[in-house]
């Protein structure tokens, strides 16, 4: 195996390709990442068994082959490689070297046929979509926080995606304390339902954030596949149900408290710094005189307290929330002012965009 190619280009493949591979005791191939032409490209591949990942890079293949190398190794030399446009990979016995104008590099390399083969989805029984790059990773961001980071109940370890009979396709994340929705107007019929587990989910902003063109998904009931022009993304879904979630939201409010985006985020900044183990943030209403206190407390810190300018329609109230879980939200609402609706003391509290309906985000009191 022989090519040319340019040193960049390669580099941010290998990034890629580096954060995908896997450790296991008795398959440490798993941590290279495989090397090898195809036509007038070269492809890298790399996997953890639970996701796969190929890149097809542009260039001058003199010399067909395959080769695998520890990705750490060769990722790790590239990024200190400097002042070099172009570089030629060559295998030789059981090394590949890389050279450039002023330097010459050997890596050990593996055997390929060790390496995993990436499985494809069967497209005649899979079901396929397409979605703007920038649209599924904006619905994913907007939601992921949400999710449970625990293994023991893999549906709430995951973002739940479906489509509303062509009108809009929704985004959920929960781990039993809070929830989140995202709601996209986007023309799609046939994406989902379906569970992305959220280490695939951080994998996908990672690979396609900074892409905006349509992404062709299939999925099956057992694998979902991205692909973007030279990328190609496959990962296991989550097999289970995600909870009724719609039976959780409050169907009426005691309390609506409208406050500036800015002005609340600042405020939840200050008083954070002053928060106890628990996180709680005290939230005092004042309907008689439209004002709205947080307050958080901290034995070894000391106290704050912030009143935040508000517009209040409703009853007076207290009550504890996580203020972590409040200030997690706050990035996810692109409108200026926030809309805070209480359903009772006690009760849960949902937060929205004043003037957006496409995000709510629902958060359960703390009894402290």
């Amino acid at each position: 195996m022989k090519f040319i190619c340019n040193r960049q280009n390669l580099k941010e493949a290998i990034g890629l390709c580096e954060k995908n591979t896997g450790k296991h005791v008795n398959m440490p191939i798993l941590s290279d990442v495989l090397i090898e032409t195809d036509g007038k490209f070269v492809k890298l591949s790399s996997t953890n068994l639970e996701v796969g990942l190929e890149i097809k890079i542009a260039a001058i293949v003199e010399e067909g082959g395959k080769v695998a190398v520890p990705a750490s190794v060769i990722g790790g030399f590239l990024s200190n490689l400097t002042g070099e446009e172009k570089i030629t990979i060559e295998s030789q016995n059981s090394n590949i070297v890389i050279s450039s104008l002023n330097s010459s590099t050997m890596i050990k390399s593996h055997s390929p046929e060790e390496f995993p083969i990436i499985p494809k989805i069967d497209e005649k029984t899979a079901v396929e979509a397409q979605i703007t790059a920038s649209d599924l990773t904006l619905g994913l961001k907007s939601v992921m926080y949400a999710c449970s980071f625990s293994t023991i109940k893999p549906e709430i370890s995951s973002v739940y995606i479906f489509s509303n009979n062509g009108e809009n396709v929704t985004f959920v994340a929960t781990d039993s304390f809070r929830l989140a929705e995202k709601k996209l107007n986007y023309p799609i019929n046939n994406f989902g339902p379906i569970l992305i587990p959220i280490k695939t989910v951080l994998e996908i902003i990672r690979i396609f954030d900074d892409k905006t063109e349509n992404l062709k998904i299939s999925f099956d009931k057992n694998q979902i596949n991205f692909e973007l022009d030279n990328i190609r993304f496959i990962s296991r879904i989550v097999d289970g149900v995600f909870p009724d979630y719609k039976q959780v939201l409050p169907k009426s409010f005691k309390t609506d408290v409208i406050v500036n985006k800015t002005v609340f985020t600042n405020s939840l900044k200050t008083t954070g710094i002053f928060s106890g183990k628990l996180n709680d943030l005290n939230i005092s209403i004042d309907s008689d005189n439209n004002s709205m206190i947080i307050k958080t407390h901290n034995n070894d810190v000391g106290e704050s307290t912030t009143k935040v300018p508000s517009k209040i329609n409703g009853e007076s109230m207290k009550a504890t929330f996580n203020h972590k879980y409040i200030f997690d939200c706050l990035s996810s609402i692109s409108s200026d002012e926030i809309i805070l609706r209480f359903s009772g003391e006690g009760k849960p509290l949902v937060i929205s965009g004043a003037n957006d309906g496409s995000f709510q985000y629902l958060v359960m009191p703390m009894n402290v």
